[in-house]
This record gives C-alpha cells, sequence and structure tokens, in this order.
C-alpha cells in the first residue's frame, strides 16, 4: 500500500499518454485484484486516499490520481474491466467528496456507477433550487447592472446546481434534438439564447430555458 501511494504521487497528468487509471496499484488494491484483503485494511486505505483527494494543500496532480483511483475502484458495469471486483465504498467517498464542495465529481458518480449514479444525481437535481428563466438578451458581466442571477461569462452559463445536474442528465436527449435542428437555428447572434430545439420533453425544455 505505501508503494501504490508512491505511485499516487508521482506526476502524471491527464493528457499524459503513458497515464492509465486501470493501471494505478491503488485500483488493484481496492478492487483485491492482487489477491484478497481485510476489510478493514481496505477501508483504512480508502479513506487515506479520499482523504488525498480532498486535501487542498496536496500538488493537483496527486489529489487527481487520488480521485482517480476511488473512481477505478468504485466502477461497474460496463466500465469495471479492471479485474477483481468494485469495492463497495470508494462511491460513497465519491460522494463525500462531492459533498464537500468537489463540484466536478458529479459528472463521475453519474457514470461510475449505472444504478447508483444517476439516482444521486436525479436527486441532487430534484432538491437543488431552480434559476430564474432570465430576460432574452444574455447578459454578460460588460453590462451595466445586469440581475446577478443572469450574467453569463464566457462559457458559464448558470452555474447553479440545479442546471449543472440537468445537464447530466438530459445531455443526450438534448444534443439529440439539436442534431435534428436546421443549421441556420444553430447559429445565434451575439448577447443571444441558444434556441430551444424542438420536440424537447416539457420538463427538458424547461431545464434549456432556465439553463441554456
Amino acid at each position: 500500500m505505501t508503494a501504490a501511494i508512491e505511485e499516487l504521487e508521482r506526476t502524471w497528468r491527464p493528457g499524459d499518454p503513458s497515464w492509465q487509471e486501470p493501471d494505478l496499484p491503488a485500483v488493484a488494491i481496492l478492487r483485491q485484484a492482487s489477491g484478497p484483503r481485510m476489510s478493514v485494511e481496505l477501508d483504512a486505505f480508502a479513506d487515506r486516499l479520499a482523504a488525498m483527494a480532498a486535501d487542498a494543500s496536496l500538488p493537483e496532480h496527486v489529489r487527481s490520481n487520488a480521485r482517480a483511483a476511488l473512481v477505478g475502484a468504485a466502477a461497474t458495469g460496463p466500465r469495471s474491466h479492471r479485474g477483481g471486483k468494485p469495492y463497495a465504498r470508494a462511491f460513497d467517498l465519491l460522494l463525500q467528496l462531492y459533498e464537500g464542495g468537489a463540484d466536478d465529481v458529479l459528472r463521475t458518480i453519474f457514470w461510475v456507477d449505472p444504478e447508483r449514479g444517476p439516482a444521486y444525481v436525479r436527486g441532487v437535481f430534484e432538491r437543488s433550487e431552480q434559476p430564474p428563466i432570465c430576460p432574452g438578451h444574455r447578459y454578460t458581466a460588460a453590462d451595466p447592472l445586469p440581475p446577478p442571477e443572469c450574467v453569463r461569462g464566457y462559457g458559464t452559463f448558470h452555474k447553479t446546481t440545479w442546471c449543472q445536474a440537468g445537464w447530466i442528465l438530459y445531455e443526450e436527449t438534448v444534443g439529440e434534438a439539436v442534431r435534428q435542428m436546421p443549421r441556420d437555428r444553430r447559429i445565434t447572434s451575439a448577447g443571444q439564447p441558444l434556441p430551444v430545439p424542438d420536440g424537447l420533453p416539457e420538463h427538458v425544455e424547461d431545464w434549456h430555458r432556465r439553463c441554456q
């Protein structure tokens, strides 16, 4: 386990072709691909990885690698081709990271477990407050006194939990509807909201109007 931690501390970054999350020794340990281990031993190791992933004082690549190890350990279904068996608590530790403020973990939670992940994201969506539908003009920080809830920086739209969770849930539905749109409707003038694609279910259309 000490050697597995040392591997996580190496400088591996996303985009490096030599970096392969399934090859992390920490994943093999938690999935018991390298042999059975006592539950208390696995739990202590997983808790250490979660602490590393959440520790803002550590280098970003170390935190990222620790998170990747938990993802690999949690993966089930078609994403679980990593040998051994999923370590169930890894999913709970990813939830702990998200609830501790790591917003970008929510998409990972969605796909890492095809049963519990979507159910959790839907729960986040349903518990979150809906943002308002903003006026037709797309406000930016350069506009004089725009409504704060309608300020949209480059690529940020509404960065609310409701919008982020909804995008994870509905992106395939919206993407398919956009592909069916005439090409000229996909282009908008500067400052204008994206057009609502035809044929969206009512609840997805409402999400689109509030978040896109």
